[in-house]
């Protein structure tokens, strides 16, 4: 396991059933002097990474003109399996993959253009095949070739990039080396126990057709030693039908699928044993309770204190025994300690590594400081040039999520603390979205998730899956309540809970609650809360650019807000008092002469 990934080893963390493979390969220079092929696989042992990363095989031909396209083989399918299983677990295949590809290929293509003997030439086809949960994934660049063998039947999973030239010979058009920009073709398939996965370079594909592949393929393909068999099988096959190109074959037999029943996934989950409601003086695994911060029906959160810790005091959170048999939510329990110990920020509450226990519980580290609940509490009517220092470190906290392909889903004032120097934390991430994780979850992930709706964008209300933008949603909500002390969309005071009709989410402009502020400000905050996704600002320097920009102006002179918005009704009736009272006195002056 690379050092820079940490293993939550909790109990509950896999599940009962997992994925079981095995591969094997061979490749051969051939009737060549030099082999340009390559292949490279790797089933992980530890069952974590099996678990979150998959199994992979992956093949790569360089081009036989070029003078190191050996090189480029080599190099992409050992660094491709290298950085894969280097990569955050939380990104998805697709996006891992596709940086790990396009990485690749600039590498090459900066070789290429290098001028060096010893560098150019370079240039290498790809083709990779990922088991994950029940899913396999297909990343794709030139003639190599993805097969599925499935109830003795072949299926070509991938497109050659090749074309006629002079309507008799076919060249690559697409290959990693060749070009700055490069397209990575990239598919799904559904995987099922029994399949074979053979991957394929175009000396063994172009030389041999459907039926002889299958019939180098008709011997059980179980064990590792099989596959390699039947990998030197086709290459040799190949050979002997002609091949005048180097060959190679990587095979992945798929034994059976990562699969449990609900009543299997919550006996994992509840092996360990939730925490009876706990009082100050109460003690468990040597952490004693000096204060209940928290309790609720679905939490109970401690400040605790421990004689082998003298460096101060930490939190302890338990989930309540009310949710005892709700599989999603102690998913999303052990979930949250996951994020909690995977992200190493200043500006995300970091929870500590796991300790042996029989209990279901986690301890953070203690935050010093206010909730942005308490900030609003005490900046009743806050100027522009007050808020903006806190929303801009809001974002920065933020994109820490974004980074790992997570989002937060349930930001809001009481999840984000403000330290003594203004830099926002959050503390929360009990509803955190993780895209690599899709598929790996037993229970309903993709559900609603817990926190005040309020806060939450209407596009994940409705159902479907969040993204930055929704994350951006909610911190526009946040503005919004910061500079009128009032939420936009009050869907449970109105008791509409789960509306998703927009003419639900149009706010008033912030504006009528504070004249005194910029229009400009108004207007970038309206976007950002925007009952579409594609009208909100598509990244969050945008946001707090308008901000700023919106703030600068205001320093400047700002908007011109007429006579008639710049005061309230007790400064108006003040007014008037005062000018009756003027005329009466020029009145009476005027008699008088």
């Amino acid at each position: 396991m690379p050092a820079n990934s940490e293993q939550p080893l909790v109990k509950g963390q896999f599940p009962t059933h997992p994925l079981k493979a095995a591969m094997g390969g061979y490749s051969a220079a051939g009737v060549k002097p030099r082999n340009d092929d390559a292949i490279s696989g790797r089933i992980p042992e530890s069952l974590y990474e099996l678990h979150a990363r998959g199994a992979m095989i992956c093949i790569a031909d360089g081009i036989s003109t070029g003078r190191n396209s050996w090189k480029a083989a080599q190099t992409s399918v050992m660094q491709f399996a290298q950085d894969y299983y280097s990569a955050p677990e939380s990104w998805t295949v697709a996006d891992c993959s596709g940086r790990l590809i396009q990485a690749l290929n600039t590498f090459f293509y900066a070789q290429n253009r290098s001028g060096s003997p010893e560098a150019e030439g370079q240039v290498t086809t790809f083709t990779a095949m990922i088991a994950k949960s029940t899913t396999a994934h297909i990343v794709h660049v030139g003639d190599t070739r993805c097969l599925l063998l499935r109830n003795g039947r072949l299926k070509c999973l991938t497109t050659d990039h090749t074309s006629m030239y002079m309507g008799e010979k076919e060249v690559l058009t697409r290959a990693l080396g060749i070009d700055q920009r490069l397209n990575v073709d990239y598919a799904e398939h559904e995987m099922a126990a029994g399949d074979v996965f053979i991957l394929l370079s175009d000396g063994v594909h172009s030389a041999l057709p459907e039926h002889a592949l299958l019939e180098q393929l008709s011997a059980p393909l179980k064990t590792q030693r099989d596959l390699e068999k039947a990998a030197r099988a086709l290459c040799d096959a190949a050979l002997a039908a002609g091949s005048d190109d180097n060959v190679s074959a990587m095979l992945m037999a798929v034994e059976s699928l990562p699969s449990e029943s609900v009543t299997e996934a919550h006996r994992r989950l509840t092996d360990l044993v939730i925490p009876p409601v706990m009082k100050p003086g109460n003690r468990i695994d040597g952490w004693q309770v000096t204060e209940v911060l928290h309790a609720s029906t679905r939490s109970h959160v401690y400040k605790v204190r421990r004689a082998d810790k003298p460096d101060g005091e930490y939190v302890l959170k338990a989930p309540s025994r009310n949710f005892a048999e709700t599989l999603q939510y102690l998913e999303g329990f052990t979930l949250e300690q996951w994020v909690g110990r995977k992200i190493s920020h200043p500006q995300v509450m970091k929870i500590l590594p796991h300790e042996d226990t029989s209990f279901l519980y986690f301890v953070a580290e203690w935050v010093e400081g206010e909730t942005l609940r308490d900030w609003i509490t005490r900046h009743p009517t806050p100027r522009l040039r007050d808020v903006l220092p806190v929303l801009t470190s809001l974002v920065s906290a933020v994109r820490v999520f974004h980074r790992l392909r997570m989002v937060h889903r349930d930001l809001k004032p009481e999840n984000v603390m403000i330290l003594a120097d203004g830099t926002a934390k959050i503390i929360d991430f009990g509803s955190v979205q993780v895209a690599g994780f899709k598929g790996l979850l037993a229970g309903a992930d993709e559900d609603l998730p817990e926190g005040s709706l309020n806060y939450i964008a209407p596009e994940v209300l409705a159902g479907k899956p969040a993204s930055n933008l929704s994350d951006l949603f909610s911190i526009g909500v946040i503005a919004f309540e910061m500079l009128t002390g009032k939420v936009p969309f009050d869907h449970e005071k109105r008791g509409n809970r789960l509306s998703v009709n927009q003419k639900d989410w149009v706010p008033k402009p912030l504006t009528d609650a504070r004249p005194d502020l910029p229009k400009t400000a108004s207007a970038a905050i309206l976007r950002a809360i925007d009952f579409e996704p594609k009208e909100r600002p598509q990244v969050m320097t945008e946001f707090l650019g308008e901000l700023r920009s919106a703030r600068a102006e205001a320093a400047a002179g700002g908007d011109f807000v007429p006579l008639l918005q710049r005061g309230g009704r007790n400064f108006w009736r003040t007014w008037a008092l005062t000018a009756t009272s003027v005329a009466a006195v020029l009145l009476i002056t005027l008699l008088v002469r």
